[in-house]
């Protein structure tokens, strides 16, 4: 299979691996985990309590001598006794709340974080009423906050939420907790404190969905609000009264415990490696930020680099470091240049990939979701066009191996036991043909750097090539196709 057609398939395949990740994970790489079969709380992993302190937004004060690992299983014990070193009260949220009780918190903080993946955990909620807990992710600053985990009253009931800022609010002053939105809902089914069960979200950059036992329960397609979670960490922790009222049913002879079985975080394997290069076909450079606009320019440039986001199917985000490859204004108009800004999920910051025939390498047109224009160069300018207008200029090279930008002369063999000669004479080529190819026409092709075929014949035992009309630079004579070819790199100066 060719590049192109390995290219074409993956996207496909991409569009697939979305679909159930409880159930398929084939796509995916584990990232972090724990199964608790220690004697105590992993201190690689895991801090003690609330990373900000011993207090939330509850009644108990959180230390880490009621986090505990025993038989392959976390356990986080809530009591009726206040803490000596416990002040009388704490306040959050303008409320303030006796520290009548004593439990425990862990997170991840500075230790593990993830943007985007499945994450999910195996848990056991205590049946004593007034307790509260949660499995659940944050980053610096609130909100946003992913509720994965929450039963704060019916053990038969758990919530998952999404908390954002009012998008138009965030547009134009950031996250404030004053216009903090939400969207999730309540699942309803077994006994939750009666068996451990499986809690899971499943986030990428268009979508949230959430899982319990490994089965979707809710759906959502919220590109502006997702936009504004970034690197979360995980926190698990029992909380005593709060949302969970006052009716406490833990007492001195009869505490709760929260016990988890294990938390397990997948990523998407990715199409591409994590950073590539974009370079013009028809140009030869790639694609650089000029403050925020885009141009063409020096390949090896370190500003060259970026990271394709796939956003499930053939669609995906270019990041040139946080911010993503556009089209300012949400503009349709042809002619129209690029540019990048921080990622908002609109349609004007998507494109698709359309591989293109007769090359090698990933060779591709880009195309815009917001408007349907493809993306080409003109002159030094990156910008979008119609579909019939320069469609030389319209073809692009994904470069995922530095190698592709060697400008030395290399001779290389791949797969061929007696590999063909190459003779030089001036621009004269003498190419003889290895034994595993002299008794067929075997298919030759001359290739410039940019990936555009300059040559395409058969040939039998040896053929002369006449390189005189060719520019200097970087030439690929490749011989035979399939499985097994050869491939030269030649220098012509």
């Amino acid at each position: 299979m060719n590049k192109i057609k390995l290219f074409s398939a993956f996207l496909i395949l991409s569009s697939l691996s979305w679909a159930a990740p409880p159930s398929n994970l084939e796509g995916w790489s584990l990232v972090f985990e724990d199964e608790f079969d220690g004697t105590q709380l992993d201190s690689k992993k895991w801090n003690p309590t609330y990373n900000w302190g011993h207090t939330h937004n509850h009644r108990a004060y959180c230390v880490a001598q009621n986090v505990s690992v025993k038989d392959g299983v976390l356990r986080i014990k809530g009591e009726a006794s206040r803490h000596p070193e416990a002040p009388a009260t704490a306040s959050n949220g303008g409320k303030t709340y006796s520290l009548d009780y004593t439990s425990g918190a862990i997170d991840t903080r500075g230790k593990f974080s993830t943007q985007y993946g499945y994450i999910e955990g195996r848990f056991k909620a205590p049946p004593h009423s007034g307790t509260w807990p949660a499995f659940w992710m944050l980053q610096d600053g609130w909100p946003p906050e992913i509720d994965i985990l929450e039963i704060p009253h019916a053990r038969t009931q758990h919530h998952y939420y999404l908390h954002y800022t009012d998008p138009s609010w965030y547009a134009s002053h950031g996250s404030a907790w004053d216009h903090e939105a939400s969207f999730g809902g309540t699942h309803s089914g077994p006994d939750k404190s009666a068996a451990f069960y499986n809690y899971g979200v499943e986030w990428n950059p268009e979508t949230m969905n959430f899982y319990f036992n490994d089965k979707q329960v809710a759906s959502y397609r919220r590109p502006s609000e997702i936009s504004q979670v970034k690197e979360m960490y995980i926190i698990i922790n029992l909380a005593i009264g709060g949302w969970a009222g006052d009716d406490i049913g833990i007492t001195a002879s009869n505490p709760a415990y929260f016990e988890a079985e294990w938390v397990r975080v997948w990523k998407r394997k990715s199409a591409f490696p994590d950073k590539v290069r974009i370079r013009s076909v028809a140009a030869g450079k790639c694609i650089i930020p000029s403050e925020n606009t885009l141009v063409l320019g020096d390949c090896f440039d370190e500003e060259a680099l970026v990271s394709l986001v796939s956003l499930g199917g053939n669609s995906y985000r270019i990041n040139f470091g946080d911010k993503a490859f556009e089209i300012p204004n949400e503009s349709t108009t042809a002619g129209a240049a690029a540019g990048i800004w921080g990622w908002n999920g609109k349609d004007h910051q998507k494109l698709s990939f359309e591989p293109q025939d007769g090359f090698t390498g990933y060779v591709v047109r880009m195309k815009m979701a917001h408007s349907s224009h493809y993306i080409r160069n003109d002159g030094d300018r990156v910008i979008q066009d119609w579909n019939d207008s320069w469609p030389w200029n319209q073809n692009w090279r994904i470069i995922v191996d530095d190698s592709e930008l060697n400008t030395e002369c290399i001779a290389s063999n791949l797969g061929v036991k007696e590999p063909s000669v190459i003779h030089r004479y001036g621009d004269q080529v003498q190419l003889t043909i290895g034994s595993s190819y002299q008794n067929k026409n075997t298919l030759v092709r001359v290739i410039d750097i940019n990936g555009r075929v300059m040559l395409f014949k058969q040939a039998t035992g040896f053929i002369d090539l006449d390189l005189a009309p060719y520019a200097n630079g970087i030439y690929q004579i490749v011989i035979g196709e399939g499985a097994s070819f050869e491939t030269f790199r030649y220098w012509k100066r």
